[in-house]
């Protein structure tokens, strides 16, 4: 007997309760380079119990995925000695359970911001444990993915995740009238370019701290092609007309490139008044190009390599902002900031000041808000001060009562403050001298920077060898003081706050959508486009499980349908129409009709 097509939410989550009940599938990492479709059941307590269950609707293929399947267990992110893990974190879920006075309820569409912990845990509990892993969703768990048909989440892990800083782990998704179910699964790589643009910042004429791409600028993405810098720049582009940047660089290869010339985005910015300036990577004078219409105002580098820093470090406009948007693998990857020398000041209390000042740190983690003066609970380092004891004494007479200090020798500490123990991490760091001496300082000093540490070369005349690595994963620490040429800021790690703002008020990404398919078919696309490398979004519809991996396109569609079965075939045939009447592009119509062909209801259209 057919189930009949659910009218509601709630119905469709009480039919996909049942279906959870038995094996189902889902796509699993079980080794570096493999990828394979397993048959898989939650645990027996699942149903009926404390946790909350949830279905898959889709997930989004993420660039970052490839670098969990080539590194599998050795990924900082994947447990030692796993022997599958759930693949998937741009993902959108429908709630089948959920515990009694959960902020969530049975019907809620979801999606799940995808950072859980800020320290190792167990992924199977949600509880700290000295030999866990920095859980997060499409990286630890045997239970809870993406590409996951039903997934388990314990009781007591929304309140462990909202206490390891990364907000609400469920963020509930509004039906809007034509958005897709595409769109609103981008909202976990959304909400890394969104809170990416919170984070930067400028100094404005009153000497504030000015968040966000500042309206008319000159902004360049390095290595911008790919599908994340695009969404980084669909952002960009959603404000009115007179508030867009002036100029717009990108840089890539020339094949890239060209395709890109053919993007509506493209198009629609050049309509609107924004000169956008495509330059070939390996164009010999790249810098000049990069500069023929000033200075940028915000760098996002793209991808992590030596090349890229220098090029940004050259075209950066004095007190802008260099976002070091990809993280480094290679630990020898440095980007180099040219520090002037310090200004003069009348007198040493007016350097200590102004210094104390000039240092600035997050409020907290994940919060773009910046605050000025050292760390609200200090823990200072001192270094170069060797032979300026009279010099020291007066930043140490400065500190409040209670902050740790380091310095290089034995010096003696004024009443109140506490010696650092060796392994202290530091939140701020106090550099005098200049030249090589100052260098090599703070590369011995980099590794014991605190998260959002602030550092200041007092003296200035050197050029500071920050490590991409430690700088973009680790320390995310700032280079602060006087002499600064510009700032820099990072990758956000994908805050709530910031994935509801798609979830609310969701802006399209249909014109970047290229491929999909059903479960059954991901390993063949991530294989296909991990090898290709194109441009955009591919995504897997969970439920139109045995849908062939296709490209957007009406007759990509209509060979598909060719030898399928009748409902595949009667779903690709009904939806090449949609995309013959939309110009080819992706639409919430066209995945009704993929549904419609299933017999299935479009989740978006339940009351």
């Amino acid at each position: 007997m057919s189930v009949p097509m659910a009218q509601t939410l709630l119905q469709r989550s009480d039919q996909l309760l049942e279906a959870a009940q038995k094996t189902h599938r889902g796509v699993f990492l079980t080794g570096p380079n493999r990828i394979e479709l397993l048959q898989d059941d939650l645990p027996d307590s699942s149903v009926g119990g404390r946790d909350f269950l949830l279905a898959s609707l889709g997930n989004c293929r993420c660039a970052s995925d490839a670098k969990a399947i080539r590194q599998f267990d050795a990924h900082a992110r994947v447990p030692s000695g796993a022997d599958r893990i759930a693949l998937g974190h741009e993902t959108l879920q429908i709630v089948l359970q959920a515990p009694e006075g959960s902020k969530v309820k049975v019907g809620d569409l979801v999606v799940i911001t995808p950072g859980h912990a800020s320290e190792p845990i167990d992924p199977l509990q949600f509880e700290p444990v000295s030999d866990g892993v920095l859980a997060a969703l499409g990286y630890s768990y045997r239970y809870l993915g993406g590409l996951r048909q039903f997934n388990r989440i314990p009781a007591g892990a929304p309140e462990f995740v909202c206490s390891q800083g990364f907000g609400s782990l469920f963020n509930r998704v509004s039906p809007h009238e034509n958005i897709s179910l595409i769109s609103l699964a981008h909202a976990e790589p959304f909400a890394c370019n969104f809170g990416t643009n919170k984070h930067i910042f400028t100094i404005d004429q009153h000497g504030e701290f000015a968040y966000g791409v500042p309206p008319r600028a000159i902004v360049t993405y390095l290595s911008g092609t790919a599908r994340m810098a695009m969404i980084n720049l669909t952002i960009v582009a959603s404000v009115a007309d007179d508030e867009l940047p002036k100029v717009v660089y990108v840089t890539g290869s020339k094949s890239k490139l060209d395709e890109m010339e053919k993007y509506a985005l493209i198009r629609d910015l050049r309509k609107r008044g924004t000169r956008v300036v495509l330059v070939d990577r390996k164009d010999p004078v790249i810098i000049e190009k990069l500069t023929e219409y000033g200075k940028s105002d915000v760098v996002w580098t793209n991808y992590a390599s030596q090349e890229t820093y220098e090029q940004a470090v050259s075209i950066l406009a004095d007190g802008g902002n260099l976002n070091s948007y990809a993280g480094a693998v290679d630990p020898d990857l440095l980007i180099e900031m040219p520090l002037e020398t310090a200004p003069i000041y009348e007198s040493i209390e007016e350097e200590v000041s102004q210094n104390f000042l000039a240092m600035h740190h997050n409020v907290a983690p994940n919060d773009p808000a910046r605050y000025r003066g050292i760390a609200r609970e200090p823990k200072v380092g001192f270094l170069g001060f060797e032979d300026a004891e009279e010099r020291l004494l007066a930043y140490l007479q400065k500190l409040p009562n209670g902050a740790h200090v380091y310095t290089e020798d034995e010096q003696a500490l004024p009443a109140g403050l506490v010696k650092a123990e060796e392994n202290t991490l530091l939140t701020d760091v106090f550099i005098a001298g200049t030249g090589k001496q100052a260098e090599d300082r703070y590369v011995a000093i980099e590794f014991r920077l605190a998260r959002s540490a602030a550092v200041n070369f007092i003296d200035g005349n050197l050029t500071a060898p920050i490590r991409s690595r430690q700088a973009h994963y680790v320390s995310r620490h700032q280079i602060c003081g006087k002499n600064v040429p510009w700032h820099m800021t990072n990758t956000s790690e994908p805050h709530s706050d910031d994935m509801i703002e798609q979830a609310d008020n969701p802006v399209s990404f249909d014109w970047m959508v290229k491929g999909v398919c059903g479960l059954s078919s991901v390993p063949q696309m991530m294989e296909k486009v991990e090898a290709e490398q194109p441009f955009g979004s591919f995504y897997s519809f969970t439920e139109l499980e045995d849908l062939p991996y296709v490209e957007i396109s009406s007759d990509a569609f209509c060979e598909a349908s060719e030898g399928k079965p009748e409902h595949v075939s009667r779903a690709l045939t009904e939806a090449a129409k949609e995309l013959d009447s939309n110009g080819q592009c992706w639409s919430r119509k066209v995945e009704e009709a993929l549904y419609q062909g299933y017999g299935l209801p479009h989740p978006l259209n339940l009351i």
